[in-house]
């Protein structure tokens, strides 16, 4: 048998490739992807420190809710996140770009 390392998918829920706006606290940043369990999401910031793993955040998520037999309406879903990995992506600058995976807290819920 080949030496080849297997690696299996450790997250519980699917994760689904959507741009969404999402508020953390007063910064606005745009998700990569996002599951009922998380978001990750990219952000420019000078201090890396305020997005290290166990920070904890306020999260609204706007999205658009659709179904078969009525008009897409837009949505908010709130509730509290924590960090669970952040990674530099771009050392270039003083500010630096980073990869952020925020594990939701609890059920985000819906907000009209």
């Amino acid at each position: 048998m080949l030496g080849v390392a297997i690696q299996h998918e450790r997250r519980g829920c699917e994760r689904l490739e959507r741009s969404l706006a999402i508020m953390l606290h007063d910064r606005k940043v745009t998700s990569k992807n996002i599951s009922s369990q998380g978001v990750y999401f990219e952000v420019i910031a000078n201090d890396i420190t305020n997005y290290a793993p166990g920070k904890a955040f306020m999260v609204e998520v706007d999205a658009i809710a659709s179904s078969p037999q009525l008009p897409d309406r837009k949505i908010r879903l709130m509730g509290t996140g924590v960090v669970v990995r952040a990674d530099v992506l771009n050392t270039a600058n003083p500010d630096k770009r980073l990869g952020v995976a925020l594990k939701f807290s609890e059920r985000l819920e819906v907000c009209s």
